[in-house]
């Protein structure tokens, strides 16, 4: 090309970098630096929480992480931890010592800068000029704006990622295979680059990978204890894999698992006229999808060990795109490395189409077309045409024998997921309180009129009242936590957590009158009101208060939660120890006659049924949470829940012959809704009745 052309063609991609660069930078990133928006507030909270050393399983708690967040001095803001790994707030921990919206700030100035670095970065490992590298990345306008408005951390991986090949590019697998190590520690993301570095015999980059894991392992287990990183890994990782975290029905995700469980799995709140409702459909298309895109990509790759490394780097980045079950639009900004990589020294046309594949990717998806899933194919679509070069030398037999395995293993898989499905309460009865489009409700409690539980609507938690009349919602200026009845008046206790603090209030849902029952100045929690209303339990500091006429005095002190009063409001029962090994202990209104009543496991939330013969119950294990109950009586206790997912918050109904809990089973994790269970119990303690 003539001078004056290459000048030209200089100047008019200038000008375009500057067209797109501009709204850019003007717009989400200036938003980003003047106000706060989640999910920032996530990760600063975790660094804020990990500080104070406080216990990991807790962060994953969608209440208990909502209330840290106002503590961490950010209102109106919904967040949560949720499927973080223990490690994902580390890069936040020195931003602590500032200001959320300061730090935020300063977080956005780095990404700025990890953006440029990485841009850099990309043009050296590729022969595309710095410019055209540029333009790339800000065709992916969707991806970076929400990382700059949310303050997301998509562009710190994208450095990473790009370092790491530049690294492994360069023979230096150790240091390359060891910053994977460290996105995983950081997002789970690049787990399976341990398995492309074993069939590309990269045993120094395979080392790098599996030394930077365990040394970050080790570091979470000095954090955190073996438990609550156990914890993280038998129950949040298990359901991040699976999909079931946040809405796993939602076509933002834009997965294929998440297209495959809207088709086939019905669910009464959030997909409740699946196109067929065959569950077992989708767990076998999920197997054979997941295991078929890995199984065949990888013996793909295995066949080329030696020439087109940075190709097989990039189109395993292109793989693990396809096989993510949760996908949302700021994660996309890492697709700018496979580009560019594939780009170098392609020809025009195939060019060409690979761009408008990745630019049809980059672009927000709308009402009208999410429920397509159109993210989900088009990345099928880019995995195949990006692929093509190493799908088309696979040998006929080994492509028949991976699929025969592959059918053979989801078949098996199915077969057990289907087993472990049935006994799901999902499965055994319907919600009792069904709200369309209902993403929580949780925490029941009986008034003297009906039924009143928190949920999330409207950017908060907010409480609803459930009669036989209808629901009604009651919304207040915060989040609105644990709600309280009295059996015999229409009073309601709750905590709101709003500027930092959290207060009980006392709220009528008929005239609407409401008042502080304890001040900000003991940060109370988890209120609990006597059957005739004149009593108040609550916690703060970890100790356990009763309040009357509006004294407050210590009853019990240690590492309390959960009160609730014996049916004749003498007594309390509660929840003592740190989460992970708690036992429940009950103490008299008096501060006198503290007894056991569970001591084994894991277990929490309980409650008296009226008739003061049961106790229900919460108890943690592998997998999930499961509701429990024991005949006080005989002091023998029988498991009541079953499945892979979290069944908590019992709640007595008036006539002791039935309990309402919350579930996520088919939904997403701690995402609740509420079911009813009608207990049978006989002399000898025969498996209670559900339906």
């Amino acid at each position: 090309m003539p001078v004056s052309g290459m000048r030209r063609k200089q100047v008019a991609l200038s000008i375009l970098a500057v067209l797109l660069a501009a709204p850019l930078f003007f717009g989400p990133l200036l938003q980003g630096f003047q106000r706060m928006e989640t999910d920032f507030p996530n990760y600063y909270t975790a660094a804020k929480v990990t500080a104070q050393h406080l216990p990991l399983c807790q962060f994953y708690d969608w209440v208990w992480f909502q209330r840290q967040i106002h503590y961490a001095g950010i209102d109106h803001q919904l967040g949560g931890y949720i499927p973080h790994t223990p490690l994902s707030m580390l890069p936040f921990l020195p931003l602590t010592v500032f200001a959320p919206q300061r730090a935020k700030q300063i977080w956005l100035v780095l990404e700025v800068i990890l953006l440029a670095a990485s841009i850099f970065l990309l043009a050296k490992m590729s022969r595309l000029p710095k410019l055209e590298v540029l333009i790339l990345s800000l065709l992916a306008y969707s991806s970076l704006s929400l990382n700059f408005r949310l303050g997301q951390y998509y562009i710190l991986f994208l450095y990473l990622l790009v370092t790491s090949f530049y690294c492994l590019l360069r023979r230096r697998e150790y240091l390359g295979g060891a910053l994977l190590g460290l996105i995983f520690a950081l997002k789970l993301y690049t787990a399976p680059f341990a398995l492309y570095f074993l069939v590309r015999r990269q045993w120094r980059a395979l080392l790098g990978f599996l030394g930077a894991v365990a040394v970050l392992g080790l570091l979470s287990v000095a954090l955190f204890g073996w438990g609550d990183v156990w914890f993280f890994a038998t129950t949040v990782m298990a359901r991040g894999l699976d999909g079931s975290v946040m809405d796993p029905y939602n076509p933002g995700l834009a997965s294929m698992t998440a297209f495959l469980r809207r088709t086939f799995v019905a669910e009464p709140e959030l997909n409740p006229h699946p196109i067929w409702n065959n569950p077992s459909a989708f767990f076998f298309l999920r197997t054979v999808y997941g295991l078929g895109v890995l199984g065949i990509s990888l013996i793909a790759l295995g066949k080329q060990r030696v020439s087109g490394e940075a190709q097989g780097l990039a189109w395993f980045v292109i793989v693990l795109f396809a096989l993510s079950p949760n996908e949302a639009s700021y994660t996309f900004v890492l697709l700018l490395v496979p580009i560019v990589l594939l780009l170098d020294g392609a020809r025009r046309a195939w060019s060409t189409v690979l761009i408008a594949l990745y630019v049809a990717v980059e672009i927000p998806l709308y009402p009208w077309d999410a429920r397509l899933f159109p993210k989900a194919w088009l990345m099928l679509g880019l995995f195949l045409f990006a692929g093509w070069t190493f799908l088309r030398k696979l040998p006929p037999a080994a492509l028949a024998g991976t699929m025969l395995a592959v059918i053979g293993v989801s078949a098996a898989a199915t077969v057990q997921n289907m087993r472990v499905y049935r006994t799901e309460a999902a499965q055994i009865m319907r919600p009792d309180f069904i709200e369309p489009n209902g993403i929580y409700s949780a925490s029941p409690a009986l008034g003297g009129d009906g039924w009143i539980y928190e949920a999330i609507a409207d950017e908060r938690y907010l409480l609803r009242k459930w009669t036989a009349t209808g629901a009604k919602t009651f919304k207040f200026d915060g989040d609105a936590f644990h709600p309280a009845a009295s059996l015999h008046r229409r009073v309601i206790a709750f905590e709101l957590a709003a500027n930092g603090h959290s207060q009980i209030y006392l709220f009528d849902p008929v005239n609407r009158d409401l008042r502080v029952a304890v001040e900000e100045a003991l940060n109370p929690t988890e209120p609990a009101l006597s059957a005739d209303g004149t009593k108040l339990a609550f916690i703060a500091g970890g100790s356990l208060y009763l309040s009357e006429a509006g004294n407050h005095r210590v009853v019990a002190t240690g590492e309390i939660s959960n009160p609730a009063f014996w049916p004749d409001d003498n007594a309390v029962v509660f929840s003592k120890g740190r989460p992970g090994r708690r036992s429940i202990e009950s103490i008299s209104i008096s501060g006198t006659n503290m007894r056991t009543l569970v001591r084994y496991g894991d277990c929490f939330e309980p409650a008296i049924s009226p008739d003061g013969r049961l106790l229900a119950y919460t108890c943690s294990a592998t997998g999930g949470r499961h509701i429990w109950i024991e005949d006080l009586t005989s002091m023998t206790s029988r498991r009541l829940t079953s499945g892979y997912c979290n069944n908590e918050s019992p709640a007595w109904d008036r006539d002791s012959q039935s309990i309402v809990f919350a579930s996520d089973c088919s939904r997403g994790l701690g995402l609740t809704a509420l079911y009813r269970l009608p207990i049978a119990w006989n002399a000898s303690y025969s498996s209670p009745e559900r339906n």
